[in-house]
């Protein structure tokens, strides 16, 4: 169902409808008295897509500022990539970042509106030029991913060929009794394709789900927590077992680039040559922790050049040798060496998605003020903010900080090292950042009239009632998360 209203249309406020048909009485004295506000107060009025970490902040910042803010979530749940795209794990921090975004959430000021997709159910040209809106922001992140590099591999999507994003999405909920998503059979020996720390959680989530089915095979329960934890050697150890006991392939990773390019961590772009060339041979070091914890192989200089293909999947790949020349990857030898493989997984990063409607130049957004996010101008401003701003959907963009990542930080996601890793505090400061300064710009705008608020309103009764939402956040909540949800 599509979300579409003309700014002349009959008001549908939903206060009388529900006073007369619905037994939700909390629902009933919430939609009354926020009719009842509006009716004698202008304000600024907000649409906020996306409700995870970047969009909640940004919401709690208007809020709190006087604006009515509408946040249109495409899931159920707003918890975006710390719940779908940060390996589960990763308990405990994932637990303290969703009750971070439900309280400021949880806020009068704010109006939440979920399984709404941009593009599906609402559609972005209209929110921009039929609601009369004062703004728009874009916080729906970067989930595409990149395409893998090979002409025409895109077809065995699913067969042989599997994305990163879908893959960390099923691991993370395949143990729910009521996952009906896609499904994956992993393999010994898969053909790893990135460099980045996301690459690094694909090679772990295949390495110790190969241990637990090696595990299972032989009457052993296993604990994904104690091997991610602890590494796979000492939890074998154990039961007496080592890893050549099991005899399950490792999965390997290729990179383009060299070890020392790889970005675990960030190097600052006027760092003395010294300083950066310590910092390179750091990342080599969080590579070398990595794979003397997980077991996997690595392999640098190598690019994809085709897809090895039988009976109409991808059963391996052909790399081309590679050097840097000037920074710049070079192939030196095509085609010089083949992998197989049943299962190839792609994790070169994340972009956003394409929107009908806004000007894009190759994988980002085109800007009217790229300082302050906004995309464009009019009466309905839009600004995006988080990842849909940079471009960038890697796991060390989006959760830790938009900006820089040093070795601890990385070790400490990454599980190689004691200290405990603060999931989205960087996300978040950058975040009420780029708020403050929407907030500033749109508090320039000429305020909604009470009427118009109260027409608005009714539009977000409209769709909260479809998907039966009845406008208490925390019982909305509390009613949608599985009770085995990781």
């Amino acid at each position: 169902m599509r979300v579409s209203y003309a700014q002349d249309e009959p008001a549908e406020c939903g206060v009388a409808c529900d006073l007369d048909c619905t037994a939700a009485s909390q629902t009933l004295i919430k939609y009354t008295l926020m009719a009842e506000v509006e009716n004698k107060t202008s304000r600024h009025v907000m649409a906020v897509i996306g409700g995870a970490t970047a969009g909640s902040e940004i919401a709690r910042i208007l809020a709190e500022r006087g604006a009515l803010v509408i946040v249109f979530e495409q899931n159920p749940r707003p918890y975006g990539k710390i719940e779908d795209g940060l390996p589960r794990w990763h308990i405990k921090q994932r637990r303290d970042e969703y009750e971070e975004i439900n309280k400021r959430l949880d806020h009068p000021n704010i109006e939440y509106v979920p399984l709404t997709r941009m593009g599906s159910e609402l559609d972005f040209d209209d929110l921009r030029t039929a609601w009369g809106l004062s703004g728009i922001v874009l916080t729906h992140g970067a989930w595409k991913d990149r395409a893998f590099p090979v002409e025409g591999a895109d077809q065995f999507i699913d067969r042989g060929l599997v994305y990163q994003n879908k893959l960390i999405y099923w691991f993370n909920h395949y143990p729910e009794k009521t996952y009906d998503g896609p499904r994956y059979e992993l393999t010994p020996g898969a053909i790893v394709v990135g460099g980045g720390l996301a690459s690094i959680d694909v090679v772990k989530v295949l390495q110790i789900e190969m241990t637990l089915a090696a595990l299972k095979a032989r009457g052993i329960a296993g604990d994904m927590l104690a091997l991610e934890r602890e590494g796979i050697e000492p939890v074998l150890a154990a039961s007496n077992l080592k890893y050549s006991d099991l005899g399950v392939a490792p999965c390997k990773l290729y990179y383009r680039r060299r070890v020392l390019d790889m970005p675990l961590s960030d190097i600052p772009p006027d760092a003395p040559e010294k300083r950066a060339n310590a910092l390179k041979q750091a990342r080599a070091k969080i590579l070398e922790k990595a794979q003397r914890k997980f077991l996997f192989e690595f392999q640098e200089l190598r690019a994809p050049s085709g897809v090895i293909v039988e009976n109409g999947a991808v059963v391996g790949v052909s790399f081309s040798r590679t050097e840097l020349v000037d920074g710049q990857v070079r192939i030196v030898q095509e085609n010089a060496e083949t992998a197989r493989a049943p299962l190839t997984i792609s994790s070169i990063g994340s972009i956003p998605e394409p929107t009908p409607g806004i000007a894009q130049k190759g994988e980002v957004y085109t800007y009217v003020d790229q300082k302050i996010g906004l995309l464009m101008e009019g009466p309905t401003a839009v600004f995006a903010a988080g990842n849909v701003l940079t471009g960038k959907g890697n796991i060390k963009d989006s959760l830790v900080s938009g900006t820089e990542i040093g070795t601890r930080v990385a070790e400490a996601y990454l599980g190689l090292s004691g200290e405990e890793f603060k999931i989205a505090e960087g996300a978040r400061m950058e975040a009420a950042a780029s708020g403050e300064k929407i907030a500033g710009a749109v508090g320039m705008r000429q305020k909604i009239a009470p009427e118009h608020v109260a027409r608005l309103l009714g539009h977000v009764r409209k769709r909260q009632r479809v998907v039966g939402y009845e406008g208490n956040y925390r019982a909305w909540i509390a009613k949608v998360t599985p009770p085995d949800l990781h």
